[in-house]
């Protein structure tokens, strides 16, 4: 109470100067200054704006993406008592399940589209060769990536009916298309980011063509692209203390409230002391924990350190996710040498001792519970493995098992069982655009488990 008093003394003070002096007709008098137009906005000063706006709808969504995918799949253990967790951890999703993803995917990438055709028609605003026309050309790339690696199929709705610049001269007709189409749609967004960019934006979009490549299974393209990303390059999604949609929601779920936890999993059994995969124990009282178990009051709460500050931003573009990718294109060739020197790349890079050579390339076999084989030296194994490591908790795990057809997909679990012979290996079309879009029947994959 004494502070509130406190708070509000000097207001009254100055609402009390205010009588003595007399109102006049210009402090409290507030002038409607018209209704702003749309059009009003389509200024070259406003470009700069638009572009923030596309980074912070990709960012305010890629967390929950990266949350989900890391209770879907064998990165965390769903560790809380949201409704959803329960449904994850035990390899569930439909179109239901579907729905905040979808709609946060697809914000991104209209935001971005949209952005661009907007941009190419301000007048005085110099389109071609812009750096902003660069970054935006990346993000509306990176959401059609992102689209491409996580759901069975995509749908491109309107109000695209004619070539633009955001949609490489594709009609969106909001019909279901295979995978592959968000893969295509983003080539020809970060090719143009290349070629109308520099530095960073180049190099990122560079990473993401490889990224997309392997989505289109074009190895040698992929190849090419990721040969010019460093080892240590990062390009990240931004996160940030500012307000509740900047910050990022694995650290909220992980800090704030012990909703996943690493227990159990390869980054919780072979990861400690691992720089890729950082978490503290809370059972440990020096930790300082609120509480040594998950939301759920059971699960022992390995609390994740990778990201330890609501700020902390994710890798969407690395360096070291290349050299992975050109050790997988060796271990495809059965080349075991360069497939060896590549993991090696990455672990000198992070700091730990270099595996011996690989002699098998085997396949992957997973461990116990179907997940990441802890000690296998079979090629494929240690590709599981030190991809599993290296791109913890990034959003990026589904896309993996997935493309392998990974063993954990045939019922495997962390800590809780699947009680499905087959785990989701994909998102499907959400039940929203299910329930508005006439082009999608029940030959798609709408459906509620």
């Amino acid at each position: 109470m004494n502070s509130m008093k406190m708070r509000w003394l000097p207001m009254v003070a100055l609402v009390a100067s205010f009588g003595m002096a007399g109102c006049s007709d210009s402090l409290f008098d507030v002038k409607n200054p018209g209704k702003i137009m749309d059009d009003d906005l389509n200024t070259e000063a406003g470009v700069a704006a638009l572009v923030t706006g596309m980074s912070s709808d990709f960012s305010t969504s890629y967390d929950g993406l990266a949350f989900g995918v890391a209770r879907l799949t064998d990165e965390m253990v769903g560790s809380g008592s949201y409704f959803d967790t329960g449904r994850l951890r035990r390899g569930l999703f439909d179109s239901e399940d579907s729905d905040g993803y979808w709609s946060g995917v697809q914000r991104a990438r209209w935001v971005a589209e949209g952005g661009l055709q907007r941009m190419a028609a301000i007048e005085g605003y110099t389109f071609a060769g812009n750096a902003s026309t660069a970054r935006a050309y990346l993000f509306a790339g990176l959401a059609n990536r992102w689209f491409g690696e996580n759901f069975c199929e995509v749908v491109f709705s309107t109000p695209y009916t004619e070539e633009s610049p955001g949609t490489a001269g594709e009609i969106d007709e909001g019909i279901a298309l295979p995978r592959t189409a968000a893969f295509q749609r983003a080539v020809a967004e970060l090719q143009a980011a290349i070629s109308n960019g520099s530095g960073e934006v180049v190099t990122t979009a560079h990473g993401a063509l490889a990224q997309v490549y392997v989505g289109l299974g074009n190895w040698p393209s992929a190849m090419s692209e990721a040969a010019q990303v460093p080892t240590d390059f990062v390009y990240n999604a931004i996160y940030s203390n500012n307000s509740g949609r900047e910050r990022n929601q694995i650290f909220n779920e992980t800090h704030g409230r012990h909703e996943i936890s690493a227990f159990g999993t390869l980054a919780g059994t072979v990861g400690a002391g691992d720089p890729r995969t950082p978490w503290n124990d809370c059972s440990d009282s020096s930790v300082n924990c609120p509480s040594s178990n998950g939301a759920d009051g059971q699960t022992i709460h390995y609390r994740q350190m990778k990201y330890p500050t609501a700020g902390g931003n994710i890798p969407l573009v690395k360096g070291t996710d290349m050299r992975l990718l050109e050790a997988e294109n060796a271990l495809l060739n059965g080349d075991l040498t360069t497939f060896t020197a590549k993991i090696n790349a990455v672990r000198t890079f992070h700091g730990l001792a270099a595996i011996a050579a690989v002699t098998s390339a085997g396949s992957i076999t997973g461990g116990v519970n179907k997940s990441s084989h802890p000690t296998s030296m079979l090629g494929w194994d240690v590709l599981d493995r030190e991809r599993h490591l290296t791109m913890w908790m990034e959003g990026r795990r589904l896309w993996d098992l997935s493309r392998w057809d990974h063993p954990y997909l045939d019922g495997g679990g962390v800590v809780y069982a699947a009680t499905v012979a087959r785990r989701a290996s994909c998102m499907p079309i959400s039940d929203q655009e299910c329930q508005v879009n006439n082009n999608i029947d029940g030959t798609q994959k709408c459906f509620t488990m």
